[in-house]
């Protein structure tokens, strides 16, 4: 078995947006390059290790953009209250043919990061309580917190594009990986936004043409077989 003196991998994700800001459907396509580096002191994971770094950071980073677009930027479609009210309990019902209670959201969550920050999504993303939570009926509701008074979901101001993304791959050992994700302004974004998390490191520069771009680093982490994400990157 031929060994290959990889210090970085570098993969294109292309991640398709579809339908309005609801359901998100993601097609993507990873392109594998080699860098080769001699660099002393530097983590060269083996051929198998890499293939697995690679097949399992392409599918965290594919989830990682749902949940930050379902729980911060679009929500999920819902149902008005009658004459515009407010809900009782203060929940809408959700409209979503993928998500329809919170163990489909936990689901996707608890698969995509580590245990802690699983539950800070799932309960107190925006310090507002739970974004979305079960209804008596077992039906998903999305906090009326989050909606405004036009019945629109209050989402986070972004001013980046997840359509085209450059994915590099940074090892550290066989059970720990950084993942840099550069992401290119969004057409019409005009240029500013908020943008940035606590939770992850972030850097925005300009090209020649002023088109910004924002650097996103997390860090991919194994336990018990299998690859998680440490925090929430946007």
């Amino acid at each position: 078995m031929s060994k290959k003196n990889t210090a970085a991998t570098i993969i294109t994700i292309v991640i398709a947006a579809l339908a309005l800001a609801t359901t998100l459907f993601l097609l993507y396509q990873m392109s594998q390059n080699e860098v080769q580096q001699n660099t002393p002191g530097k983590f060269i994971p083996s051929d198998e290790v890499n293939e697995e770094m690679n097949q399992n950071a392409t599918r965290l980073v594919k989830n990682n953009c749902e949940v930050f677009r379902v729980f911060l930027q679009y929500g999920l479609p819902h149902e008005s209250e009658p004459y515009n009210n407010k809900p009782d309990d203060g929940l809408y019902t959700v409209s979503s043919d993928t998500y329809k209670s919170m163990a489909d959201l936990e689901t996707l969550v608890k698969d995509t990061f580590v245990e802690k920050e699983a539950e800070r999504i799932l309960t107190n993303l925006g310090d507002a309580g739970a974004v979305f939570a079960d209804q008596e009926d077992g039906t998903l509701g999305v906090n009326e917190k989050c909606i405004d008074k036009d019945g629109n979901f209050i989402g986070l101001e972004y001013g980046y594009s997840w359509t085209n993304i450059n994915v590099t791959l940074l090892p550290k050992s066989n059970t720990e990986c950084d993942i840099t994700i550069e992401l290119a302004a969004d057409d019409g974004a005009g240029g500013s936004a908020t943008v940035g998390s606590a939770n992850s490191s972030t850097e925005s520069t300009s090209d020649e043409s002023g088109a910004g771009t924002k650097t996103v680093t997390v860090t991919m982490m194994k336990a018990n077989g299998v690859w998680l994400l440490e925090k929430l990157a946007y």
